[in-house]
């Protein structure tokens, strides 16, 4: 088996833990949303604000395209 087969395995073996994970994600989501109302650009935790959004999207997007390629695989087996 190839490196890839070993670690895709891997991943794919924890994809219950990946929809507990997602659902996680998106509660610190609504959560971002929420204090972006409140957050305007010229404050000092926009920063902040920012690249807790950006990790909350970049998060959702790589473990909802992981969860949906190992559902995928598993419905192909």
């Amino acid at each position: 088996m190839s490196k890839r087969s070993v670690l895709l395995d891997a991943v794919c073996a924890q994809r219950r833990q990946m929809r507990l994970l997602l659902a996680l994600l998106i509660t610190m989501g609504l959560f971002t949303a929420l204090a972006a109302l409140f957050v305007r650009p010229g404050d000092r935790s926009f920063p902040i604000l920012v690249i807790d959004a950006v990790l909350v999207v970049g998060g959702i997007v790589f473990f909802g395209v992981t969860h949906w390629y190992c559902t995928k695989r598993a419905m192909s087996e």
